[in-house]
């Protein structure tokens, strides 16, 4: 899993010999022509139809409106509408020529002819954008009661219309992104989430243990609690992390209003967070 190829290659080459070594993959996943193409042309018709709204109304043939609320909407259509639809259509094309090969030590992604080797052990960071609205978190826990894998359920990554990104980077600052235009998009976030856990939260909750403060975006946690900027919420009066919109808010013990909303995506390792918090509620219990 060490070696990486940086010249452009065909897929059938790359494939042959990465088997020839490696042996078949536990799963491989590839772009989804599909899944491209229905982004690719809403895309498309998006900044098309913000392109005839502009001539139609600079050229006259519909009268500017009067309104406030007409004069939002219109300037949402006009302006907001083409970004929407070139935002489509890269996320669309960016996952273009991917494939994912899955094996126990790792993974090996080809993309437009290169080939980038990320071993489960060297990966030190993971990151989902576009978490779906009701992605399930699963959080079994071990014969120490501790919780032995965490993942959210990517299953309706396909459904949403911005598509979801996994981010991965290696402990050499190396990283890819893995869109939802791939086939199996959930079992392959599962698999990551559930491998990346299994390495990062034993080493992170050792280094809680020792006293060590951890980092994971706009929240740090230590053994004396959840702290944002210069608060600090004691473990004993966290009630719950809980995924609310595209926010993570924290709740206190006894109050419904939340003590604090983060936004997801600027967590890291949001999966290991989730684990570490629930160990340290149920040691501050």
């Amino acid at each position: 899993m060490e070696e990486e190829y940086t010249q452009p290659r065909e897929i059938e080459t790359d494939l042959a010999e990465i088997t020839s070594r490696l042996g078949e993959p536990d799963a491989m996943h590839r772009t989804n022509p599909r899944s491209v193409a229905w982004r690719f042309v809403l895309g498309v018709l998006i900044v098309l139809a913000a392109a005839t709204l502009h001539y139609l109304m600079w050229s006259g043939v519909i009268a500017w409106p009067k309104g406030a609320k007409m004069w939002v909407i219109l300037l949402a259509a006009m302006f907001v509408g083409p970004g929407v639809g070139l935002y489509l259509i890269a996320f669309a094309v960016r996952g273009l020529k991917m494939w994912v090969l899955v094996y126990p030590t790792g993974l090996f992604v080809w993309h437009r002819g290169r080939v980038l080797a990320f071993p489960w052990d060297e990966i030190a960071v993971v990151q989902v954008a576009g978490l779906p609205e009701k992605a399930v978190l699963n959080r079994p826990a071990g014969p120490d009661r501790l919780p032995e894998a965490v993942w959210y359920d990517l299953a309706k990554s396909g459904r949403r219309v911005f598509g979801t990104t996994i981010s991965l980077t290696r402990q050499d600052v190396e990283q890819v992104g893995l869109p939802s235009t791939l086939g199996e998009f959930n079992d392959l976030g599962r698999r990551i989430q559930q491998e990346t856990y299994r390495r990062l939260f034993p080493q992170k909750w050792a280094e809680f243990c020792n006293g060590q403060t951890l980092e994971f975006g706009p929240l740090s946690c230590s053994a004396r609690g959840i702290t944002l900027k210069k608060d600090t919420l004691p473990w004993a009066e966290v009630d719950a992390l809980e995924r609310v919109g595209d926010k993570l808010e924290i709740k206190r013990v006894g109050k419904k209003k939340a003590w604090a909303k983060c936004e997801l995506s600027g967590f890291v390792n949001l999966h290991v967070l989730m684990g570490i918090a629930a160990a340290a509620r149920g040691t501050a219990v």
